[in-house]
């Protein structure tokens, strides 16, 4: 009797528990209806704040929203949901410490269902196929597996450096060739001998057709689904040859690499690259497992990871035109520690603070994704008395934490020194200002997997330029120095527009140096 009272008393509490555990569910989800959507500029009733978005330079006036209603801003777009994140800490407490709520996807119809994106890693949502090219990548370019490439990229980067030499005018294309040599034999262990290379040429064609669609989510198509099965031909010409012209080169970037890999491996002549590794673990007999995210994995190292080495090896160039004092002290360091022996290396990266403090201050200055790329939320949240909820996207806005007075004084100027300390001559890193770098690649399980292979592209591209060459304006007829526009173009990554340099051999050694 005792025994059948101690149960019917044991479910009694569980039963209550569960109950109440339900009432209080329901009670904090009428709470948390309750509380309001993050503040933004007043919109339009059904519209919502579509007329008040930007075309262009978006990053500036979501910059100008946040002064006004802080650094959390809603808008609302024909229904959906944009919350804007100014500032780190309300970026860094969501896209890092929630990431497991905060590192999905916005559903963007135009470019996954009409453009060929569907299987790409930068806009998966977050899921096992994220997990599984995730993994992929991180194989390839995780700190241990960058010594594998290292020696290539000290290569390439003397190569770059010779071509500069032979023709200075030519520096943009060699930026762009050096970039997209170092990624197209880390993926598929394919060597680029000219700036005119076709695969050169097919990424950057590829970067400029989505360019020319448009800011992601921004398409009626993307808020109106439906109307992707209309005719294209009713959004003008242009976007109708945009759209072709992206699936097929989406198409060429993805498959004829992996094939051309694919067959070499299974004849046993495949040079040492990712996909190559990739096969040896997926290849059951004659057939690979796991093959689309194979593809799709090394596609996008490629076709994403060039493109912002170029942003940032062109906004270097420009910084040092700028600032003849930054480069002819970032020089004086390269120069006491190699004592014209020899060429800068990777294994001195620790040894040049200075020129570490430089790059930090290139992605501040002008970084190459001002908007990174959106996140979205997949269940309501709360976040200091204000309601997000699921589904939104998630926006921040790099350019305006970088350019943040209150952490970077004087924001517009390009200042390396605001990173450093110097006693003696001897400079170490101030832990009181917030490294860039801790912002350029992204937030939370979105982080940038290439970031390790970037940073080791562009460090020893910058350095070899400032061992071999001075770099400085050129000038007009009458002497006066030819500025480079500083309006950088819009776009997911921002370019600055043409420019022109003159790179001049620091000394007959330097040459003598990169020749041998």
């Amino acid at each position: 009797m005792l025994d059948w009272i101690q149960v019917r008393v044991g479910s009694f509490q569980v039963v209550a528990l569960v109950t109440a555990l339900v009432v209080f569910k329901k009670i904090l989800d009428r709470l948390q209806d309750r509380l309001p959507f993050p503040p933004g500029p007043k919109g339009i009733p059904w519209v919502g704040n579509v007329l008040q978005m930007p075309l262009d330079k978006q990053w500036m006036k979501f910059a100008d929203w946040a002064k006004i209603y802080g650094p959390v801003v809603g808008l609302k777009l024909f229904g959906k949901s944009i919350i804007l994140l100014d500032d780190y800490e309300s970026a860094s407490d969501l896209l890092d410490s929630r990431g497991a709520i905060y590192s999905s996807r916005p559903d963007m119809p135009l470019a996954n269902r009409y453009g060929g994106f569907s299987h790409a890693l930068t806009t998966l949502p977050y899921g096992d196929l994220f997990h599984l090219q995730r993994k992929f990548m991180n194989r390839a370019l995780n700190p241990s597996a960058m010594n594998l490439w290292l020696p290539m990229i000290a290569e390439n980067a003397r190569a770059f450096a010779l071509n500069v030499l032979e023709s200075p005018d030519k520096i943009r294309q060699f930026n762009r060739m050096y970039a997209g040599s170092n990624i197209l034999m880390m993926a598929y262990g394919y060597k680029v001998d000219s700036p005119d290379d076709p695969w050169i040429l097919r990424a950057h064609e590829a970067t400029q057709t989505i360019e020319s669609l448009g800011n992601i989510g921004a398409h009626p198509i993307d808020i109106f689904p439906i109307l992707g099965n209309l005719p294209f031909r009713i959004w003008g010409k242009d976007f109708l040859t945009n759209m072709a012209t992206m699936k097929r080169l989406l198409h060429e970037m993805s498959w004829i690499p992996y094939n051309t890999v694919k067959q070499q491996f299974f004849t046993g002549s495949a040079p040492a690259c990712m996909v190559t590794s990739l096969l040896e673990e997926n290849a059951k007999g004659a057939e690979v497992q796991n093959e689309t995210s194979i593809i799709w994995a090394s596609m996008m190292a490629y076709g994403a990871g060039a493109d912002t080495t170029v942003a940032a090896l062109d906004t270097f160039i420009i910084a040092m035109m700028l600032n003849p004092n930054v480069q002819k002290k970032a020089q004086a360091e390269i120069d006491n520690l190699l004592q014209g022996e020899r060429l800068p290396a990777l294994e001195d990266r620790q040894s040049l603070p200075y020129l570490e403090a430089i790059l930090k201050e290139v992605h501040r200055w002008q970084p190459v994704a001002p908007l990174g790329l959106p996140h979205a939320v997949i269940e309501d949240d709360e976040y200091k008395g204000m309601h997000i909820p699921a589904g939104s996207m998630i926006i921040f806005n790099l350019w305006s934490m970088l350019h943040n007075s209150k952490d970077y004084p004087d924001p517009e100027s390009f200042n390396p020194d605001r990173y450093i300390r110097e006693d003696d001559g001897k400079i170490t890193f101030r832990k009181d200002v917030r490294d860039p770098e801790d912002l350029a690649f992204g937030f939370g399980r979105r982080l940038c997997p290439g970031r390790h292979f970037a940073s080791a592209s562009l460090w020893l591209a910058t350095a070899m330029l400032l061992a071999v060459f001075d770099i400085s304006l050129p000038v007009d007829e009458d002497g006066n120095p030819i500025l480079p526009d500083l309006d950088y173009e819009n776009g997911i990554v921002s370019h600055p527009k043409p420019y022109k340099c003159v790179l001049k051999p620091r000394s007959e050694h330097s040459v003598e140096s990169l020749s041998s």
